[in-house]
């Protein structure tokens, strides 16, 4: 038999063989374990890696994989700023903060932040969100630790964004930047339902932004300075498509292309997921 026609089937059997080994490496790792995450290599700017997933909840155990405590720049319609009840313990794993969101955490995703603060994966928070509860934490926070966490809440990325690092910015612009000068890496999290409003005919039902309104939004006149700031060291990108608040599954899908192709394509500069 020629030697390349009893070598082929040969290759074809290391390779399969080779492809189950690198199968048994990879649901070995704390990345594959997290059910219901899509992860992402990026090129482009800013972040190589991002973690899609339904609830925003989700977005703390991947928080623990960024190699440290970390900047968070978070975009919501909601501030998920509601202090934990039963906070996750102070240098837990991801896996453990995984089983914490899933089993502990508030179902209505509104504890995950201050949770990460108190595990110590999130040491500050930059957060663009417009609705909020009365027991939201919208100033410093000190978790139970008596750690100090500095807090900047505004509406919008333009307020923060606006003449960012000149003397006209701000006082919110310029605590902006001076958490970012002063992180040692960023988190970049995005829920999909930033990019929605309350119906005025049915205030439970979501409105879907076009994608010139969400540019508008994620991308205002003059903010490119504050972007450069944030992707500068940006680590990590998470994006929660929260279907349940953005209209449904049919309706958050075509939102999620809307909005995926401004942050994915027009702010990171990379491929589309």
């Amino acid at each position: 038999m020629p030697e390349a026609a009893w070598n082929a089937p040969n290759r074809r059997r290391a390779l399969r063989g080779e492809g189950i080994q690198w199968h048994h490496r990879l649901v070995q790792t704390d990345t594959a374990r997290l059910a219901g995450v899509t992860t992402l290599g990026l090129g482009g700017r800013g972040p190589r890696q991002a973690f899609v997933f339904d609830p925003h909840r989700l977005a703390l155990p991947c928080w623990a994989l960024a190699g440290g405590p970390a900047l968070l720049v978070t975009l919501d319609r909601h501030l998920d700023l509601v202090p934990p009840r039963s906070p996750p313990a102070r240098g837990s794993s991801a896996l453990a903060l995984d089983a914490w969101a899933r089993l502990e955490g508030d179902v209505r995703n509104l504890d995950h932040v201050l949770a990460a603060m108190e595990a110590g994966v999130v040491t500050d928070a930059l957060v663009v969100a417009r609705a909020r509860l009365p027991e939201c934490v919208t100033a410093d926070w000190k978790d139970s630790h008596g750690t100090l966490h500095r807090i900047v809440v505004t509406a919008t990325v333009d307020q923060l964004s606006a003449d960012f690092g000149t003397p006209r910015a701000s006082p919110e612009s310029r605590r902006a930047a001076e958490l970012l000068a002063a992180a040692e890496r960023v988190l970049l999290d995005v829920d999909l339902d930033c990019f929605t409003s309350p119906s005025d005919a049915d205030p439970t039902a979501a409105v879907p932004w076009p994608q010139a309104l969400i540019r508008e939004h994620l991308l205002p006149r003059g903010s490119k300075a504050f972007w450069d700031a944030v992707l500068a060291r940006c680590v990590m990108l998470t994006f929660a498509r929260e279907p349940g608040h953005c209209g449904g599954l049919i309706a958050a899908g075509r939102l999620f292309e809307a909005a995926a192709t401004v942050v994915f394509e027009e702010l990171l500069e990379t491929d589309l997921p």
